[in-house]
Parts: structure tokens; sequence; C-alpha cells
């Protein structure tokens, strides 16, 4: 079979990158380690390991492979308060609201229900209404107009707790550890910018020097106090 002498044939470029990567890097700055791994993880496609520390990758098949880089700048941090309390009041409160206009909504439709179908009938017949219909329609079209606005407010809240979870669950959560209770954390989110240059060997095999901004985020939490760990959130060029 010929098989396993090819697959080795191919991961030998990216291992070379990778030894090249490991020996030219220094540790004089707390973000070399992590970044290292980043690159290390991107160049081999580990998505496995890339999922403990990062929410996005270096694609060697698009982007190229990172051989060697350094650091040129780090930003200072960036701190804003967690509200993960707060949000998550936001959706059970919007939550309960739609439900109680949910309620009066059914209760106007079945107290209605007789004109409600002359109104969607000529609606579909696309027939103007008058007289009674016609303040049944203005009303049911209210009615509509509300619960839409109500979903929204409930799937706005939603999505800004979906926005602010991930990254603060990654931070402080252990790799196949239970998910982190964030709405019982007290705390802030730190966020800073590495400027690296980086030597990159694109998929065509020409090498290039390229800046790049790397974001890195991490979850402070009191309460009990612990440090979360720093992740890799975002990469564009400088």
């Amino acid at each position: 079979m010929f098989r396993p002498k090819m697959t080795v044939y191919l991961l030998a470029p990216m291992l070379v990158a990778v030894a090249i990567l490991t020996g030219a890097c220094g540790a004089s700055h707390p973000e070399q380690q992590p970044l290292q791994q980043f690159f290390r993880a991107s160049g081999l496609r580990d998505d496995g390991t890339l999922a403990n520390f990062a929410a996005v990758s270096f694609d060697p098949a698009t982007d190229g492979t990172v051989t060697a880089f350094t650091i040129t700048s780090v930003s200072e941090p960036k701190v804003t308060p967690m509200n993960f309390k707060e949000l998550s009041k936001a959706v059970e409160d919007a939550q309960a609201a739609d439900k109680d206009f949910s309620e009066k909504k059914k209760a106007y439709q079945d107290s209605h229900a007789d004109a409600l179908k002359r109104v969607v009938a000529a609606e579909a017949a696309n027939k103007k209404l008058t007289g009674a219909d016609a303040t049944v329609q203005a009303e049911w079209t209210k009615w509509r107009d509300d619960s839409n606005a109500s979903v929204k407010k409930v799937s706005d809240a939603r999505a800004a707790m979906q926005r602010a979870t991930p990254i603060a669950e990654m931070s402080l959560g252990t790799p196949n550890g239970p998910t982190p209770d964030l709405t019982a954390v007290e705390g802030q989110m730190e966020s800073k910018d590495v400027t690296i240059d980086a030597t990159v060997k694109a998929p065509d095999g020409s090498t290039s020097h390229k800046n790049l901004v790397v974001t890195m985020e991490r979850a402070v939490a009191k309460n009990p106090d612990k440090n979360g760990k720093w992740i890799l959130t975002a990469i564009k060029p400088a």
C-alpha cells in the first residue's frame, strides 16, 4: 500500500514549518506561547486543540502557514464589566412580557373569532372592509405589529446573551469540564491587540512578511477569584 508513504510526504513540509516556528520564537512576551500554539495548531489543522483557546484559525490552505513571527507591540488591555446577570434577567423579563402579551392577544382573538375570519378572508382577497369589521382589522393589525415587536425583544435579548457568552465560557472553562455558570460570576472582560511581524509561507510555496494584529480576550472573575485563559478571537492585517 502506498498511502502511508504519501501521508508522510504531505505532512513533512507542515512539520518542518512547525519546527521552524518553535525554534524561531523566543519567550520575551507572555503572549508568545499562546500565539506559538495557535500558529502550530493552525498549521497542522488541529481543530481540536484550537477549540481550547481560539475562536479563529489561520487556514494554511487559504491564509498560508506562519513559520516564524516577532511580536512588535501589545496594546493596553481594554476592560469591560461582566454583565451576565443583567443579560440573563433581560432575557427572562422579555420572555415573561411576551408570554403575558401572547395570552392577551389570544383572549382578543377568541373574543373576535367570527370578525377575524372575515378580516383574514378580506385581506386574502385584497378587499376593503368597512364598519365594525374595519375597526377589528385595525385592532388586529396593531396586535400583530405589537406581537412582532415583543418577539423581537426576546430575540434581541437572547442574541445579546449569546454574543457575550462563548468567549467567557472558553476562558473560564476547562477541556471536558463543566460549562461555567456565568450568571453566578462577577468580574470583567479584558481584551488586547498583539501586533506581530510574521513570516508566512503561502499555499503556492512563496514566502512573505506580513504584519498581523491578533486580538486576545479573557475573563477575570471574582467570587471566586480566577483569571481565565486568553482566547484568540480575531486575526487581521495590521
